[in-house]
C-alpha cells in the first residue's frame, strides 16, 4: 500500500510545483521532454562520479600487483613491441620502464581518481583521469577486456558533464558563507535536488554524447548478433559456457538446463536493443530508466555468475548509474528509507524533522558542511553560533544574505540567514559542536552519534557506541583543536574560498558535439566494415 501511494505521487514540474495525473505536461513542451529524455540528474551524476572513481582506484590496486610482469622494462610485452603494435599510441609509461617510475605513475593516477571522487577541481582531474587511464591501457593492450573499454569511454565523456555539482568539495558553500545559517529546506528539504534553473536535470551536448555512447555500445552489440545461434537456435549462451577456462561452478550447473539457456539468449538479445531506448522514453521516463539500469546490472551479474569476466561484470552497471532519473531519488529512495526493514532507531520516518547542527569556529563549521553535503540526506541546517544578528537582505535570486560577502558566496538552492547566540543557540562554551534531531539536543560524542543516525552512515552507530571509539574520537577532536592554525592552513587550500560553478562553455559544447558525431561515424564504419579515413583515424 505504501509503495502504491509512493508510485502515484504527483509529478513535479521543472519549477517545483506538483502536477496532478489529469494535468500532466503536454508532449508539445519540447524543453521539458528534452530534459527528461536526454538530461542527467545531478544526484545520479554525483553517484556515478563517486562509484567510477572508486572503481578506478580498485583497478589500479589490482594492476599494482603485476607492475614487474606487465609494465616494467622486463615485462612480457616490452615497450618497443607496444609502440610497434600501434603507431598512434602514446603513453606516459613509455618514458621509463623502471619499477619505481611505473609505481609512481600508478600513484599519480590513484591520486587523480581520489580527487575526482571527492569532487575537488573535478574537471581538471577528470581530464587527468582519462589521460592516465589511456596511458596505462595503451602500455599493454593485451590485458584489456570489455570493461576497460567501457570505463575508458565513459571517463572521456565525464569531462563534458557536471559531475561535481552535488556531493563534492567544489559544491560546498564558500568560506564567505560562514557567518550565518546554511539550510537545505528548499525543494522538499534537499538542496541537492535542483539546479540553478529549478530543474533536477542537466541537458547539453555532453549528456547527449553520454547517451549516444551507451546506446551505440548495446545497439551495435545486438545487431551484430545475427547468426543462427542468436536468432533461431538460441544456443549462443550454451556455446559461451563451453569456455572451460572462464567457467564458474554456477556456469557448470547452468549447462544442465538448456531450455533456461535458450531463454537467456533470447532475453539478452532483445534487452540489448531495448535498454538504450528505455532511457529516453517520453512516457514513464522515470520507471523506464530505473528498469533499464536494473536490467543492465542483472544482465552483467548474470554473465559474471557463469563466467569469470573480471571487472566487466560491474563496469557497465556502474557506468549506467549516471542514467538514474529524478524519480528514483524522489520516490524510490524516500520509500526505502521510510519503510525498509531496518532497526527502528535507524529508520528515517516521514515525520522526522530537520537536523540542526550548531558549530563554533571555522574548523567545526567546515567539517559540518562537508559531512552534511556528502552523507546527510535529511533536511538540515547548519547554524554558526558565532554569527551576529543582522537584518537579512534579499538579492535578485531570492537568496537571503546579511552582508555582501555572504551574497557573493551564495550557492544556488542554499538559503543563507543569520541566527546567532542571541537567539538561543544551545551550545555551551565547553563544546564547539551540537546536534538537534527529532526533538533531542546533544553535543560531544552523543551529538556525533545523533548525526550519524540521521545520515546514510547509520549502520556505523553500533560501532560509535563503543567506549573505546568514543574515547578515541574525543582525543582526535582535542588534537585538532590544538592544531587549529595548521588545520586552517590546510582547509584554506582545499576548501573553496569562492563557489566553483560548472560553466557550459561554448567551446566545450562544440567539442562534445564533434565527438558525438565522430563516435557515430566510427561505429558505423566498424559495423559496415568500411575503412576509416586515415586523416581522422588518429583521433580514435
Amino acid at each position: 500500500q505504501a509503495l502504491h501511494h509512493a508510485l502515484r505521487r504527483p509529478m513535479q514540474r521543472e519549477g517545483g510545483s506538483s502536477v496532478s495525473e489529469g494535468k500532466r505536461p503536454s508532449l508539445l513542451r519540447a524543453p521539458v521532454l528534452l530534459k527528461q529524455c536526454f538530461g542527467l540528474d545531478y544526484r545520479s551524476m554525483a553517484l556515478y562520479r563517486i562509484v567510477v572513481s572508486a572503481l578506478l582506484i580498485v583497478d589500479l590496486w589490482n594492476r599494482s600487483y603485476y607492475i614487474h610482469d606487465h609494465y616494467s622494462s622486463l615485462a612480457i610485452w616490452p615497450v618497443a613491441s607496444s609502440v610497434a603494435d600501434n603507431n598512434y599510441s602514446f603513453s606516459f609509461h613509455y618514458i621509463s620502464g623502471s619499477y619505481g617510475f611505473q609505481a609512481f605513475l600508478m600513484l599519480v593516477a590513484a591520486a587523480c581518481a581520489f580527487c575526482t571522487l571527492i569532487g575537488w577541481h573535478w574537471r581538471m582531474f577528470a581530464v587527468a583521469n582519462w589521460l592516465m587511464l589511456c596511458s596505462i591501457q595503451t602500455r599493454n593492450m593485451y590485458l584489456l577486456d570489455g570493461g576497460d573499454d567501457f570505463i575508458r569511454m565513459f571517463t572521456f565523456w565525464s569531462m563534458f558533464v557536471p559531475l561535481a555539482e552535488r556531493c563534492s568539495i567544489d559544491s560546498l558553500p564558500s568560506k564567505n558563507n560562514k557567518r550565518g545559517t546554511i539550510t537545505n529546506a528548499n525543494n522538499g528539504g534537499n538542496h541537492n535536488m535542483k539546479g540553478a534553473d529549478g530543474s533536477s536535470y542537466h541537458v547539453s551536448f555532453g549528456t547527449l554524447g553520454v547517451w549516444t555512447q551507451f546506446a551505440l555500445i548495446y545497439l551495435f552489440t545486438a545487431y551484430l548478433k545475427w547468426a543462427p545461434e542468436w536468432t533461431t537456435d538460441y544456443t549462443a549462451t550454451q556455446y559461451a559456457l563451453g569456455l572451460d577456462h572462464f567457467l564458474t561452478r554456477f556456469g557448470q550447473f547452468m549447462q544442465g538446463h538448456p531450455l533456461v539457456l535458450k531463454f537467456l539468449t533470447w532475453i539478452v538479445l532483445w534487452f540489448e536493443k531495448a535498454a538504450p531506448i528505455m532511457l529516453i522514453m517520453p512516457v514513464w521516463n522515470g520507471p523506464m530508466r530505473v528498469l533499464s539500469v536494473l536490467g543492465i546490472w542483472a544482465m552483467h551479474i548474470g554473465f559474471g555468475s557463469c563466467l569469470n569476466l573480471g571487472m566487466f561484470v560491474v563496469t557497465p552497471g556502474v557506468c549506467s548509474l549516471i542514467f538514474l532519473p529524478a524519480w528514483f531519488w524522489e520516490v524510490i529512495v524516500p520509500f526505502v528509507r521510510t519503510h525498509a526493514p531496518l532497526p527502528r532507531a535507524y529508520r528515517t520516518p516521514a515525520s522526522a524533522g530537520p537536523v540542526t547542527i550548531y558549530t563554533r569556529g571555522d574548523r567545526t563549521w567546515m567539517v559540518a558542511t562537508t559531512f552534511s553535503m556528502f552523507f546527510l540526506w535529511n533536511r538540515y541546517q547548519i547554524v554558526d553560533a558565532d554569527a551576529r544578528t543582522q537584518e537579512p537582505k534579499t538579492d535578485k535570486a531570492g537568496v537571503y544574505s546579511p552582508s555582501p560577502a555572504i551574497r557573493r558566496g551564495s550557492v544556488d538552492g542554499v538559503t543563507l540567514d543569520v541566527r546567532g547566540a542571541e537567539e538561543g543557540v544551545p551550545l555551551s562554551s565547553d563544546h564547539d559542536f551540537g546536534v538537534e534531531y527529532q526533538g533531542k539536543r546533544s553535543s560531544g560524542c552523543l551529538g556525533v552519534l545523533s548525526l550519524f543516525e540521521a545520515s546514510c552512515l547509520w549502520f556505523l552507530c553500533p560501532l560509535l557506541r563503543l567506549r573505546v571509539v568514543c574515547t578515541g574520537a574525543t582525543r582526535v577532536a582535542n588534537f585538532l583543536r590544538r592544531m587549529e592554525a595548521q588545520y586552517n592552513v590546510f582547509a584554506s587550500w582545499v576548501y573553496p574560498s569562492t563557489p566553483r560553478k560548472f560553466r557550459n562553455w561554448k567551446v566545450t559544447e562544440l567539442i562534445a558535439l564533434f565527438f558525438t558525431v565522430f563516435v557515430v561515424y566510427w561505429n558505423f564504419c566498424t559495423f559496415y566494415r568500411s575503412p576509416i579515413n586515415p586523416k581522422v583515424f588518429w583521433i580514435g
